[in-house]
């Protein structure tokens, strides 16, 4: 646009005009000054005998009301009223049939500039104001006639222009306001995304990574204390093993809390585990040394979601890697139960039956299982139960909608 042109050029026109930044402070421009000074040099050239009755008053008066054109644009409706009233006066004491016939450039400018610059009532009285000076002026020049066109020629044309410029101007500046919004939704938008996508890896990371690490340290340390101390090397090698699993768990958490932002997570996109590999995950864990019996008992839904699954499938394996974490070898129970309405889900847990083995810190394995839960629309128990922890979840179950 050329307006962000002229910004661009501003600094080194103000090293150019050093006297620019103080005819700012003044309400001008340098430019509205060039033009002021070259309107007046031109109309006072004709402030003659032949033109106006006294040339000396009409000097003394014209060419302050002259120079105001620089001001145009902080006061143009009264720069525009000064002008068509010394014109006025012009053309009352010419002594011939015609005022000066320049001073029309100088009326022209201050019509169009009191039509760009001003607004509502302003504008309104501006261009009554005006157009009556020109028009009295016309009448009472020696040749004028009251039904002449010619005074809505001199005040139409300018002001037609002025108010043209001005609708432009401002839709170039309701565009510009338009798009740097758009940018920033735009914006807005792209770090969304991001913050969702970090949210999601963030979460599958604790979900896979950190589950797979607590099964092998809690193995480690379970072979750890079945060797006894008839095996020093051996042993020392499994708590180191131990030792780099709980450090690279207490890294992953770390890397996490920078991810997360705790926002909910969208739809999953890729390929996942579902509800029928929960007896797959179950097998792990018993060949880890965890004694978990699963019971599925219902009917399932004939076309169970997708993130359904998922999440429920995520619950159970968060739920198994606590009691690894926390209860190492307790006596646990999984039970899958389908309703006509809902999934629900329970893990149970005793108290730990290896004491020897050191609980791998907690993480956000709680927080998921809420979020999980709260995007479905279920409901989430946890918490002590008997001698050891429960875990209950409901998940609605919806059916699809045919179209």
């Amino acid at each position: 646009m050329w307006s962000d042109r002229v910004e661009a050029y501003r600094p080194a026109m103000k090293l150019a005009l050093p006297w620019g930044s103080r005819l700012e402070a003044w309400g001008t421009s340098p430019g509205d000054v060039v033009l002021a000074v070259a309107v007046t040099v031109v109309v006072s050239s004709e402030f003659g005998p032949q033109w106006v009755a006294e040339p000396l008053v009409a000097g003394l008066v014209g060419v302050p009301v002259l120079m105001s054109l620089a001001w145009r644009r902080r006061f143009p409706v009264a720069v525009a009223v000064a002008v068509c009233a010394f014109g006025l006066l012009l053309a009352v004491t010419a002594p011939g049939e015609f005022a000066p016939q320049f001073y029309f450039l100088a009326v022209l400018i201050a019509v169009y500039s009191c039509a760009a610059e001003t607004a509502g009532r302003q504008a309104v009285l501006g261009g009554a104001v005006t157009f009556t000076l020109i028009t009295v002026a016309h009448v009472m020049t020696g040749d004028g006639d009251a039904g002449d066109f010619l005074p809505w020629l001199v005040w139409g044309a300018p002001w037609s222009a002025g108010r043209l410029v001005r609708r432009r101007t401002l839709e170039a500046a309701a565009s510009g306001r338009r798009a740097a919004e758009l940018e920033r939704q735009r914006d807005a938008a792209v770090r969304e995304a991001a913050s969702r996508e970090r949210d999601r890896i963030a979460r599958e990371l604790h979900d896979v990574v950190a589950h797979s690490v607590s099964v092998m340290v809690v193995q480690a340390g379970a072979e750890r204390m079945a060797l006894g101390h008839g095996h020093p090397r051996t042993t020392a090698a499994l708590e180191a093993v131990e030792n780099a699993g709980r450090e690279a768990l207490t890294e992953l958490r770390s890397m996490l809390a920078v991810l997360r932002d705790g926002r909910e997570e969208p739809p999953e996109l890729a390929p996942q585990p579902d509800l029928d590999q929960v007896p797959t995950l179950v097998d792990q864990l018993r060949a880890a040394g965890l004694p978990v019996d699963l019971r599925v008992s219902g009917t399932p839904a004939p076309a169970l979601p997708p993130g359904l699954g998922l999440s429920a499938y995520r619950i159970v394996q968060e739920a198994l890697t606590n009691v690894l974490k926390h209860a190492p070898g307790a006596r646990t129970h999984v039970d899958i139960r389908h309703t006509a309405d809902a999934l629900r889900l329970e893990v149970r847990n005793g108290a730990p039956r290896e004491r020897g083995i050191r609980p791998v810190a907690g993480g956000r394995g709680l927080i998921g299982m809420r979020e999980r839960v709260a995007l479905h629309g279920g409901e989430l128990e946890a918490g002590p139960h008997a001698n050891g922890w429960r875990v209950a979840a409901r998940l609605p179950v919806r059916e699809p909608v045919l179209r």
